[in-house]
């Protein structure tokens, strides 16, 4: 019998779900709906989570001229509505992104520290295709914001996601005016990015740009309060001087605009919370606040709201004290709370992370939907018109093939307003092969998991097992001895000693593998001092991504926890990086993390068509290295290259029908050919490290893994 490590008794499950808008070969009449409603329909037969007012079982949903007109049982289509049958289907409000980016053709205006003259509606852009990707993974409409480079970023926009529409048909009537404010690293610029020598380099800095620009348009509104009542028994009195960055503010003071903050850390949103009391303005969310946990009953107190991410922190150092029971804390505590995407492109799986709450949690169904429909729209200040499904509200409606909450959901239509915006098409055929669920299974028939004690055998019985390699198993058994399975089926018996694992109502999995990624060579990116994944250099196939591996890095336990217990970890500067290694997830040393090591050589696409090259700098004396690398290697590594397999002394000629940006590459692997070519004839020759390192890949031996970001460079 084949048999297969395993490292830990996981559970979880974790399935990417092909859409559409992952489908090659897509072309703009793809994204186009078959289906046309003019904004009137009658959904039938649907199991309806309303989010206000419970879930209600084969319920049809009128739509009429965009609004939500009836909801109940039996139906009837008025002439000319179209009928949609959900049966099978759940029908959800549409999600509400409380942070986005998409849309948009241009992000920060970094320039100061308050550029709030500029407005997102000034470089809306709704034929951009991510836009469209929101709407297939159904999102309906949001906040589109600036970037987080300055103190205040500039006016907001909260707008419906109509794909390719005009851009006045997506601007929601009556919301909210809306500006970005920004705390922390990226206003400080203290993680190396942007203009170092702009104001603020300090927190401190950073509350005294808010102080002394608040005490500023104060002084502007008293000006013009003065001018209109002046010019009231002196119509030629002058006006003062028009300033639109002052005006932006000054509607701040006026509760015409309201703010919403970029922020991580607990200090910083405690000190924007206590400012905006003391000059009387409304904040509709602190953005991402991953501390907000720390605070949770000042903020209830005030009545401020929590968007944030469910489980995404580390990327940097005010990051790294984030929970992912942030948003179930805060719910508990009476915030106001939702979960955003911070997204730019592709499709999102937000609603998964609105479900990710009742594991880390424990919120039940009903709150973890809140966070990605009415919570979100309270923040925004359009939950009068969406967020949940009640008569007279907009007719923004997601049809699910499974439930929302659940990984094997798939969008099967998005609704803005009644028209159909996304119908997703099965191409491939996906959905018919895929296993779905229409029903979210209630907690209560899960069993609480339990760590099992330690033993030499277990017996994971009563769940539903998938081999892979073989159909599912109702009911099967797991036999697990000294780290191996030794036997996998039904009715199997359980060998004396064994802790049985009671895993009834649950599926039993092999643990998965990430098949790409720098955990344990990253820990926090904006630190230098935790990043061990990139190495000076163009070509280093020598170096070993094991060798960096830190056993104690706080992303392994997590990672873990999701399921995955295998992963290939792979260095990532340079055109030739080095070589990737297997490891195992559980484990105190290198040695004990290592399945396999060298397992693969690492090659990024030269030309900006593969990963970022490596950051340009200075040695110690000034030079830049990136000229050197270009060459093959910093200077001192130049020189000791052994001249007898150097370019001149190369035999084959280049590929005619490489572009020039890829020559270089295409002369390396050559460079290594002949090398090895050398090598096989003469074992005694002078031997070259790196050009060592390549001779199992131009044998055709071990696989290398190309980093590509296009289809051209694919």
């Amino acid at each position: 019998m084949k048999t297969i490590r395993i490292t830990s008794l996981v559970t979880a499950v974790w399935l990417v779900t092909l859409s559409s808008a992952q489908i090659p070969g897509e072309t703009e009449s793809n994204r186009v709906p078959s289906l046309v409603t003019h904004g009137n329909a009658l959904i039938r037969n649907a199991r309806v989570l309303t989010v206000s007012h419970g879930t209600l079982e084969n319920t049809d949903v009128l739509v009429l001229m965009g609004k939500i007109s009836k909801i109940g049982k039996g139906l009837t289509a008025p002439p000319g509505a179209t009928v949609i049958d959900g049966t099978g289907k759940v029908l959800s409000p549409g999600i509400v992104d409380a942070h986005v980016h998409r849309g948009i053709d241009a992000t920060n205006e970094g320039t100061d520290s308050i550029t709030c003259e500029v407005r997102i509606l000034d470089v809306l852009n709704p034929k951009a295709r991510n836009l469209w990707q929101a709407v297939a993974s159904g999102e309906t409409c949001g906040l589109l914001l600036h970037g987080s480079a300055n103190c205040v970023g500039g006016e907001s926009l909260v707008a419906k996601f109509k794909y390719g529409r005009l851009n006045q048909e997506l601007l929601v009537p009556g919301a909210p005016r809306m500006c970005k404010f920004a705390l922390g690293e990226n206003v400080t610029r203290s993680n190396g990015g942007g203009n170092t020598n702009r104001f603020p380099r300090s927190r401190m800095g950073v509350e005294a740009v808010y102080r002394r620009a608040f005490t500023e348009a104060r002084e502007y509104i008293r000006q013009w309060d003065a001018y209109d009542r002046a010019k009231v028994s002196n119509p030629k009195t002058l006006p003062p001087r028009r300033d639109l960055r002052l005006e932006t503010l000054a509607d701040i003071l006026r509760h015409k605009v309201w703010v919403q903050c970029h922020s991580y850390r607990a200090d910083e949103i405690l000190m924007l919370l206590r400012l905006s009391q003391e000059f009387d303005f409304k904040i509709g969310a602190f953005q991402h606040a991953l501390e907000a946990y720390k605070i949770a009953p000042e903020l209830a107190a005030a009545g401020v709201g929590v968007s944030t991410f469910a489980d995404e922190w580390s990327f940097k150092l005010e990051g790294y004290d984030a929970i992912p029971y942030n948003p179930a804390i805060l719910t508990r505590a009476g915030v106001v709370t939702s979960i955003n995407t911070d997204g730019t492109s592709g499709t999102t799986a937000i609603n998964i992370d609105a479900a990710k709450s009742m594991r880390f949690g424990g919120l039940n169904e009903t709150e973890a939907l809140r966070m990605i429909t009415i919570n979100p729209a309270k923040q925004l200040g359009i939950d009068s018109k969406v967020g949940s499904i009640d008569v007279g509200k907009d007719a923004d409606l997601v049809l699910w093939q499974g439930h929302p909450l659940s990984v094997y959901a798939k969008v099967a239509m998005t609704m803005i307003e009644g028209d159909v915006y996304f119908q997703r098409r099965d191409a491939w055929g996906i959905d018919g092969r895929s296993y779905t669920r229409n029903v979210l299974e209630p907690s209560s028939s899960r069993p609480t998991p339990a760590l099992p004690p330690m033993a030499s055998a277990y017996a994971i019985m009563g769940g539903t097992v998938y081999p892979v390699s073989s159909a599912p198993i109702p009911n099967g058994t797991v036999i697990l001895r000294d780290g191996k399975i030794v036997a996998v089926g039904a009715n199997i018996a359980v060998p004396k000693g064994a802790v049985v694992v009671n895993a009834k109502g649950m599926g039993v999995y092999p643990g998965f593998i990430d098949a790409g990624s720098d955990i344990g060579l990253s820990e926090i990116p904006t630190i230098g001092e935790s990043i061990d994944e990139r190495e000076l250099g163009e070509y280093q196939p020598d170096m070993l991504a094991l060798t960096a591996l830190q056993s104690e890095s706080a992303h392994l336990l997590c990672t873990r926890m999701t399921g995955i217990t295998s992963v290939v970890i792979k260095p990532s500067g340079g055109v030739v990086s080095g070589r990737a290694a297997v490891i195992d997830l559980d484990g105190f040393t290198w040695e004990q993390h290592r399945l396999k090591s060298p397992a693969a050589l690492t090659v990024n696409f030269p030309g900006g068509l593969g990963a970022a090259p490596f950051e340009a700098a200075l040695d110690e004396d000034g030079v830049d290295t990136r000229k050197f690398e270009a060459m093959g290697g910093p200077l001192i590594e130049r020189h000791e290259m052994p001249n007898e397999w150097s370019d001149e002394k190369m035999q084959t000629p280049k590929p005619p029908d490489l572009p020039s940006e890829l020559r270089p590459l295409g002369d390396y692997f050559e460079k290594a050919a002949k090398y090895d070519r050398d090598r096989t004839a003469n074992s005694s020759m002078l031997v070259d490290l790196r050009l060592e390192a390549m001779r199992p890949y131009v044998q055709g031996r071990e696989p290398v893994f190309l980093s590509t970001r296009s289809a051209a460079s694919i």
